[in-house]
């Protein structure tokens, strides 16, 4: 496991470092309502043909349905930190990732902390 660039007390982790190589949609998580958030994404590595990685960040009232994307990170073609800002008004948070490209893999992690 990489080690990770921030605090892991200041945050909660939407995603544990790893590889992902199709589009998926993380497990909602209970941390809203908030005010203004800091979403950090590291990714560490990517391999594939033009791979993209698109991160959502989704909110829902009730867990594991009825999630709507309140913010979207830039697409991610490097290595690197990527932070987006939001605020959030429902309890259970989660992202959507859509991952394209010819044999696409992306490592990384997310993290939400105060700014």
């Amino acid at each position: 496991m990489t080690e990770s660039i921030y605090q892991r007390d200041e945050l909660a982790l939407l995603k544990e470092s790893g590889a992902e190589t199709e589009s998926t949609n993380g497990t909602g998580q209970a941390l809203g309502p908030t005010d203004i958030v800091q979403i950090v994404i590291h990714v560490t590595a990517k391999s594939g043909t033009t791979p993209t990685l698109d991160l959502a960040f989704e909110e829902s009232a009730l867990l594991g349905s009825g999630y709507a994307a309140v913010v979207k990170a830039p697409q991610i073609t490097a290595v690197g930190v990527y932070t987006v800002y939001a605020k959030f008004t429902k309890k259970y948070i989660r992202y959507a990732s859509t991952i394209g490209g010819t044999t696409p893999s992306f490592t990384y992690e997310v993290g939400v902390c105060k700014p």
